[in-house]
């Protein structure tokens, strides 16, 4: 969960000189303390990045003092430990040392080593989400994700079409026994049949279900907690760090810039439509009162449309604004795009052959859902002014196209085009710092700076953080916010 900054964290960044300390707990799978490693910590380096899975990391070196540390079932380097890493910094005020958690880690690689008298272990480990992207473990255990869902052949996951991601995800992380978490409602249903077979891990269905709509993340936090949100944009979110602050503890400032992996357009390729014997095409249509019509003899009421049946029809004229749509003269429903918005004027061209969703939102309400022709399509320009490198301002086009089979609309095309294009333009105007480690910065959020270079004061993102607890100081990544760039204005808008 998000920390909350209190004014005494404050005032301990303007102490200036820091007395540092680090706490390290041993615990086992359950989390119940076992002993303390502190004493034994010689260096660390802890890091948070955003695009990773496991978004914190943490290394070491200890003293070995004892056999207590040699790898063992009984010992305390083993499988089924866990660190509790804290970061403590003595409050002149209040005479105490106030402590700031980083993660909860697990062991993932150990090395041993011997000069003279001296042994050291070095440890590489990585937070929770190890446990499940295969790192350390995390395969399925051969059942449905949906409470009360029946059992599947061994080792196959469904997750079918219709069910709510909320639930869906819940299903997963109870099968994966977490216990600890927030999910965010997507408000959107699994779009259709995801199957997971022999060899997937647990990350592996949530990245899958994370990508059938834009800008959504899941990771552990500092407490352990599993948390599946939006990501930021940051127009939200308040400032954490005043730009009055920053100038007091920033020690060293480093605007290096590059040119590669810069695009300022994406077109991403969805899913490639196909009817199966459920559905239904009709090869001519009729159009008005704004009403598309089509004629299906199988039909007698809307209430013989299975939920989720696709639907393809000739377009026998170009649409005006919100259009609606009947089988056999039935009362016409909405049809929507993939955001669930009505259609807007000439989005279905005469003579070309879209393919729509029917949905049963409610039980009084139902609606088409455009779909798109017989592959899903998306294409996004950044034209944004004030992003330095959208089309506007380096005047031509870099053009990124991308496949993801996984997406089942145009809409939903578009929206991961529109982010994908945010991710390599506005994501790469960075600036990196050397300042007072701040414990509690959390990469996604919000800082006012303004940068020696340029002499402009501006709010950036906390992109990535790292740190060694002895040097007193962090190195962090912060890349530009703009209002006007069009994936947070277009989020504004919505």
């Amino acid at each position: 969960m998000a920390y909350e900054v209190t004014q005494t964290d404050l005032s301990i960044l303007r102490q200036g000189e820091q007395e540092i300390h680090l706490k390290v707990e041993l615990l086992n799978e359950n989390f119940k303390i076992l002993d303390s490693l502190e004493g034994y910590v010689l260096n660390d380096r802890y890091s948070q990045d955003s695009e990773s899975l496991q978004r914190r990391s943490y290394s070491c070196d200890l003293k070995v003092m004892n056999s207590t540390f040699i790898i063992g079932k009984d010992k305390k380097i083993w499988f089924d430990k866990r660190i509790r890493v804290f970061y403590g910094v003595k409050s002149i005020r209040e005479n105490k040392i106030i402590w700031y958690q980083l993660g909860v880690f697990c062991y993932i690689s150990m090395k041993y080593t011997s000069t003279g008298t001296d042994r050291t272990l070095s440890l590489t480990c990585g937070d929770l989400m190890s446990l499940y992207d295969g790192t350390l473990n995390g395969q399925l255990h051969g059942k449905g994700s949906i409470p009360n869902a029946p059992d599947y052949a061994v080792k196959n996951l469904l997750i079918p079409a219709g069910e709510d991601i909320r639930l869906a995800i819940i299903g997963t992380l109870k099968a994966a026994g977490i216990n600890k978490y927030i999910v965010e409602d997507i408000g959107k249903p699994i779009p259709y049949d995801l199957t997971f077979s022999t060899g997937a891990v647990y990350s592996d269905v949530w990245t899958k279900i994370r990508d059938l709509y834009d800008s959504w993340e899941f990771y552990f936090d500092a407490d352990g907690t599993f948390i599946w949100r939006q990501v930021p944009t940051g127009l939200h979110e308040p400032v954490t760090l005043d730009d009055n602050l920053m100038q007091s503890i920033v020690k060293d400032e480093n605007a290096d810039m590059k040119f590669s992996d810069i695009y300022n357009v994406t077109e991403v390729w969805g899913k490639v439509l196909e009817l199966d014997q459920s559905d239904r095409y009709a090869d001519t249509s009729a159009y008005t009162d704004n009403t598309y019509r089509i004629t299906l003899d199988s039909f007698t009421s809307w209430q013989d449309v299975d939920n989720l049946t696709q639907i393809a029809f000739k377009v026998s004229s170009n649409n005006l604004n919100a259009p609606k749509f009947t089988i056999n003269n039935f009362a016409p429903i909405p049809i929507c795009d993939g955001n669930g918005n009505p259609l807007q004027p000439e989005n279905l061209k005469a003579n070309n052959i879209y393919i729509f969703r029917y949905r049963r939102i409610n039980a009084e309400q139902n609606a088409l859902f455009l779909l798109g022709q017989f592959q899903c399509y998306g294409r996004y320009v950044e034209e944004s002014v004030e992003c330095p490198f959208s089309v506007t301002n380096i005047g031509y086009e870099i053009i990124r196209s991308i496949d993801y089979d996984n997406l089942s609309d145009d809409a939903a095309c578009y929206n991961q085009a529109e982010f994908l294009t945010y991710k390599s333009t506005a994501m790469m105007d960075t600036i990196n710092l050397t300042t007072l480690v701040v414990p509690w910065l959390e990469v996604n959020t919000k800082v006012d700076y303004t940068p020696r270079y340029n002499k402009i004061q501006g709010q950036y993102i906390v992109k990535n953080i790292n740190w060694s607890t002895g040097e007193g100081v962090m190195n962090v990544t912060l890349y530009k916010f703009l209002e006007s760039f069009s994936y947070v204005y277009n989020r504004k808008n919505k």
